[in-house]
């Protein structure tokens, strides 16, 4: 029996899925749910502290003006000092900052708790990045980071109902304190009891996994340690490509995202129908990344699976614009279908910017992607606004524009073809370790990875 197929080398190659990606998943469904718990509280901000709609909308907003200060440096400190260290003393800052929330008594003070909590909380999903990058070789990324990003649709599911339970028993105070205080108590433990910054520092992974890991990297052509530069980020076209492709996908991934209950009600009419039925394109979507970054890894077609799930986004919202709200399956279809479409393109992406990426702007390179891409989250559901606004409070104009956005999007991703494909084709030709097969999986062909 082939080292390929043998029972002994699947269940070896089993252990990094088991895990390191549940872990990585738990932490940012918490760091997820911190950052967006707000919108459960703010019905009684406005009655207790008096908040307007504008100091709402700002202090909503002003998280993302601090996520973007460790953007760069939290994937610098992940790739040239300790992702596991980095990410541990992140993780009790921004619970801190978390928990502050509920102990402010005015919108200065809570201005400057959800700054904090954006400042801390910015450094966190680079070294996450970087930690899958050091687990994870090229063939095998798309998967892993299509594991990661379920913690959209996960944290979407079981903030509502986690958020729910605390106000229905307590108060808005007690669920920031509650939900902030997660980070620190669990998620801070499983972190370190199962993080290691490489895997030659893992006690609990066998030596033949851990040959394997190092073997396929190499001869990927890609080293066992970046050591980037801030200069090198800054100057190199792709980063700032993948920045703005990132930036266009976030914007229409947080319009839709914060729209779609709108859209639903004017269609459902009632919160616990449109509670029940949004929980569906987030089951679709989970599904989605899933089977999309499995198929990138077995199949290759990085880019094309890239360019057509987000083709795919935007015809389905582009087309979404033309559907009254009285045909409200259709718009439940459309908005399922989205949302799918919108975030599955998420693990080839990843997988091709680390791959892409100038080992010299490596780190710094994946925050300055990230972190300028998230300003998408900031200007896309104001953007959305205005134009509902301007089209008399409907949503007609507001879909059409983030289909359009994911269009561009994708057709921004067709250009790095013939890129990807010299990346690869440069590989040495002796390697033959190929990913690791998951249950069942059959091991996918390197050559056609673009």
């Amino acid at each position: 029996m082939s080292e390929r197929t043998s029972p002994v080398r699947r269940l070896s190659t089993m252990k990094r899925w088991t895990y390191i990606l549940p872990v990585i998943v738990f932490i940012y469904v918490i760091c997820y749910i911190d950052r967006t718990n707000i919108s459960f509280a703010l019905p009684h901000l406005e009655s207790d502290m008096g908040l307007t709609k504008a100091q709402q909308g700002l202090a909503s907003g002003i998280f993302f003006w601090g996520y973007l200060l460790l953007q760069i440096p939290g994937g610098y400190m992940a790739e040239r000092w300790s992702a596991r260290r980095w990410i541990a003393i992140l993780m009790v800052l921004w619970s801190v900052a978390a928990m502050a929330q509920g102990f402010t008594n005015s919108i200065g003070q809570l201005l400057l708790a959800r700054f904090l909590l954006g400042v801390a909380e910015g450094g966190v999903q680079p070294a996450l990045i970087a930690t899958i990058r050091a687990w994870f070789p090229f063939a095998e990324r798309s998967r892993a980071y299509a594991i990661f990003k379920l913690y959209t649709p996960i944290a979407a599911i079981v903030a509502a109902p986690f958020s729910g339970i605390i106000l229905t028993y307590f108060d808005w105070r007690w669920m920031f304190i509650i939900q902030g205080g997660a980070p620190l108590i669990v998620g801070l433990i499983a972190w370190l009891a199962v993080i290691r910054d490489t895997p030659a520092k893992a006690g609990w992974l066998s030596a033949a996994e851990r040959d394997y890991i190092e073997r396929a990297k190499i001869e990927e052509g890609e080293p066992l340690q970046h050591r980037g530069t801030f200069k090198a980020a800054f100057v190199s076209p792709i980063v700032w490509h993948f920045a703005l492709i990132y930036t266009l996908t976030q914007m229409g991934l947080l319009g839709l995202t914060l729209w779609l209950p709108s859209v639903l009600k004017k269609a459902f009419h009632t919160d616990m129908k449109v509670g029940l039925v949004a929980m569906l394109p987030q089951i679709a979507a989970g599904i989605a990344i899933i089977l999309v970054g499995r198929s990138a890894d077995r199949r290759g077609g990085h880019v094309a699976h890239m360019s057509i799930v987000l083709g795919c986004a935007a015809v389905i919202l582009g087309g979404a614009s033309l559907i009254s709200a009285q045909q409200k399956w259709l718009v439940l279809t459309a908005m399922i279908l989205g949302t799918a479409a919108s975030i599955a393109w998420y693990g080839p992406f990843w997988a091709t910017v680390t791959k892409l990426t100038p080992l010299a702007a490596a780190g710094a390179g994946v925050g300055l992607i990230n972190g300028v891409g998230n300003l998408g989250s900031f200007f896309g559901p104001y953007i959305g606004g205005w134009l509902s606004d301007l089209s008399g409070g409907g949503y007609a104009l507001t879909q059409a524009f983030f289909g359009a956005v994911f269009g561009v999007a994708g057709l921004l991703v067709l250009t790095l073809r013939k890129k990807l494909r010299m990346a690869t084709s440069l590989e040495p030709a002796t390697a033959t370790a190929g990913p690791a097969p998951m249950e069942g999986d059959p091991a996918p062909d390197q050559a056609r990875a673009v």
